[in-house]
């Protein structure tokens, strides 16, 4: 498995996690319900948005290498549900709250962000162990 592969699983994973929690809490707290509802839909927008900027970069690498046609980075579908994120709130202010999803509409590239560090942390320590060398710590 590469490593934008490995990557795209753990974004995935990990805000699958954090929407399972959210609708958990939700459910346990129900006069905040459209707060935990509105992390979720921003979460997963942005998870969305990461993962189809991921799609456009593999789009103009192939396109740069000679394999296919000029890409763009499509800025604007990922404007486009960012903005339909945000007006779903405003059209069902009892379902969504909307400054929760302006806040959590960064959680993809925060995540992203931190499970890269992580991996990259991990396969450092590993690298080091294989070859003998002591560790800080």
């Amino acid at each position: 498995m590469d490593d934008s592969a490995k990557l795209t699983r753990l974004l995935t994973m990990s805000i699958a996690g954090i929407a399972v929690i959210c609708l958990l809490v939700a459910e346990l707290m129900p006069h905040r319900r459209t707060v935990f509802h509105g992390v979720v839909l921003g979460a997963t927008v942005s998870c969305l948005n990461v993962l189809y900027m991921g799609f456009k970069i593999k789009q103009i690498a192939n396109a740069a290498a000679g394999g296919g046609k000029r890409a763009s980075l499509g800025f604007g579908v990922r404007i486009a549900t960012s903005i339909l994120a945000i007006l779903l709130p405003l059209e069902y202010p009892h379902y969504f709250n909307e400054v929760a999803v302006c806040a959590s509409l960064v959680a993809g590239q925060f995540t992203i962000f931190i499970v890269g560090f992580i991996t990259v942390f991990n396969e450092d320590r590993t690298s080091r162990r294989e070859r003998g060398e002591k560790h800080d710590t």
